[in-house]
């Protein structure tokens, strides 16, 4: 699918430039109608299907699975759904032998998803070191110089939710393999904007929510748990951690799914996932190089533009550690904000900052439309540090 074509499947009205996708993607055409499918089908309007149709629902499941894996680099075994990030990193949080005097190291700018779970532990003797950062971001050797004997995890974001900045996944993985760390990564701001391996960056542990850069609906999300850890996590038990024979429900057991399914406790999120499935399609159908090559092309029209209008940039603007979040820090950011909703621009006011986040089917012209605004309004360059 060309780029072009993929735009044409997103049907935001002609006078909304929405840069917003670091909070809230867009919801494509495709993944719209798989989830009113979805729906209709449960209402009984679809004389095709019956509004119990459990079988076909999990072959959704399962499709989605395999192309969030194929997404990611990762093993189907290796991929189950969640409902958010947070239930991914709280897998981990929650299923692991936490000992007293275990350290846990995150960086100081993290999103509250990836710092209350593991400040939760502290109860149970476990401590939170933070490493230091400079406007969101940090380099392996600042989190090399928290690491203690200790530690036991350290927990990222691929992508910082303010300043746009892109860790150095595989420096930081190389660093926990060598200190026999795991190594846990919130990705919700990278995956379906940048390209994800993680069979070369090979974490433990990756956790990410659909309804971001994926464009899908809130309520469905994936994570990925390495070999080398699913049977370390214990699992919250429910009746689909494991076999079920449907001619004898009584029979259940406690034995356990031999791969990430195991983390599946009951009813999931089946129009959210329908409508992940189709987002997740439709991505591999365009390609990761294309979605990566026109995320960070309209990220850096914006920064490039924002900057001649006298905005500072919030974070780096290192080519190897963008993304597609640009953030800029102005005189007024509330009335920037607001001039921009006025005019049509979406956007986001986070910590007194402006966020910009334009995706990959985000069009030249709203970029335009976007700076264009921004000139209008015409008090950014007083940005405060």
């Amino acid at each position: 699918m060309t780029l072009d074509a993929y735009r044409d499947l997103f049907d935001l009205p002609a006078d909304v430039a929405y840069l917003d996708h670091a909070a809230t993607g867009v919801l494509s055409r495709p993944a719209r109608e798989a989830a009113v499918a979805f729906l209709d089908a449960r209402a009984g309007r679809d004389p095709s299907r019956s509004p119990n149709d459990y079988p076909t629902d999990l072959e959704r499941v399962d499709r989605a699975r395999r192309r969030a894996a194929a997404l990611v680099g990762a093993g189907v075994r290796n991929v189950e759904v969640v409902p958010n990030t947070s239930a991914g990193l709280g897998l981990l949080a929650s299923g692991l032998d936490w000992r007293p005097g275990d350290r846990v190291v995150v960086p100081a700018c993290e999103f509250p998803a990836n710092v209350l779970p593991w400040r939760a532990l502290e109860d149970r003797g476990v401590a939170v070191d933070l490493v230091p950062h400079r406007e969101g971001t940090f380099t392996v050797e600042d989190v090399e110089a928290v690491l203690r004997p200790e530690t036991r995890l350290v927990a990222v974001s691929w992508v910082q939710f303010l300043s746009g900045f892109r860790c150095d996944l595989d420096g930081l993985g190389a660093l926990c393999r060598e200190r026999g760390v795991l190594f846990a990564v919130d990705a919700i701001q990278g995956v379906g904007a940048l390209r994800l391996d993680v069979g070369a960056v090979r974490p433990d542990l990756v956790a990410f929510g659909g309804h971001k850069w994926l464009c899908g609906m809130q309520g469905a999300g994936v994570v990925v748990v390495a070999d080398t850890l699913l049977d370390r996590l214990r699992p919250a038990r429910g009746w689909l951690n494991g076999p079920i024979d449907w001619d004898d429900l009584e029979a259940a057991g406690l034995a356990l799914h031999d791969d990430a399914t195991r983390f599946r406790t009951g009813t999931l999120p089946t129009a959210q996932l329908y409508a992940l499935d189709a987002a997740l399609g439709l991505f591999l159908d365009v390609g990761a190089d294309a979605v990566e090559a026109a995320v960070l092309a309209g990220a850096g029209r914006l920064a490039d533009g924002l900057a001649r209008l006298g905005a500072r940039r919030y974070g780096t603007d290192h080519p190897a550690r963008a993304s597609g979040i640009v953030t800029v820090a102005v005189a007024d950011p509330e009335g920037l904000h607001a001039h921009l909703a006025e005019r049509g621009v979406a956007v986001s006011l986070r910590n007194r900052l402006v966020r910009f986040a334009p995706h990959a089917h985000t069009r030249e012209a709203d970029l335009d439309r976007a700076l264009d605004a921004v000139a209008s309004f015409g008090r950014v360059a007083a940005g405060a540090s």
